[in-house]
């Protein structure tokens, strides 16, 4: 056999068996990435690298656990979503002027990304801008990210995009819970 119908037959054999295994999903009006029966969020992991890639944190402030701004932001949380909220503990908070994001654990809950504002010295919780739950198979910081923006428009961008979001405690579980109204209620 010639070299360039070896060649062209090795293209169309690979071409064959690579279409056998990998194939395009149509999920909740997006698209997922198939391989082998394993579904990939591409165009989400494609978003998180070109946000790493162009984010500017500069306006934004970690603050520390036991930080006046941190200790006023976990009692807002804990007394908003009675009784479960009470145990809730902070895992990160971080803040941009009258904004706050919220990471927060809980003893009987899924682990809540949390939005607040300041509003005439009390940080309220933005009801519609929680996140609780698995994103799965979506790549979770990108849908949480999403979420939060579509629910809280004003939200500072630095903010969101600045926040670290733990892929393994928001990807994980048999399906996407989704969001929730308030702090560990379902709509």
């Amino acid at each position: 056999m010639k070299r360039h119908v070896a060649a062209t037959l090795a293209g169309v054999l690979g071409f064959l068996i690579m279409d056998s295994h990998i194939d395009w999903v149509h999920q909740d009006r997006s698209s997922l990435l198939q391989v082998s029966g394993r579904l990939f969020d591409a165009r989400g992991w494609l978003s998180e690298r070109w946000r790493q890639m162009r984010q500017d944190c500069r306006s934004v402030h970690t603050q520390a656990i036991n930080s006046a701004t941190a200790w006023a932001v976990l009692q807002a949380i804990q007394v908003h979503s009675l009784p479960d909220s009470l145990q809730a503990e902070l895992l990160q908070v971080q803040t941009q002027g009258d904004w706050v994001m919220a990471e927060v654990a809980f003893k009987t809950l899924n682990p809540s990304i949390v939005v607040l504002r300041q509003v005439n010295g009390a940080w309220l919780i933005q009801d519609s801008a929680v996140w609780s739950g698995s994103t799965a198979p979506w790549h979770a910081a990108d849908f949480v990210r999403r979420y939060l923006r579509q629910q809280a428009p004003e939200l500072p961008e630095p903010l969101l995009d600045c926040l670290e979001i733990d892929l393994t405690r928001y990807s994980q579980g048999p399906g996407r819970l989704g969001p929730v109204s308030a702090l560990g209620t379902r709509p």
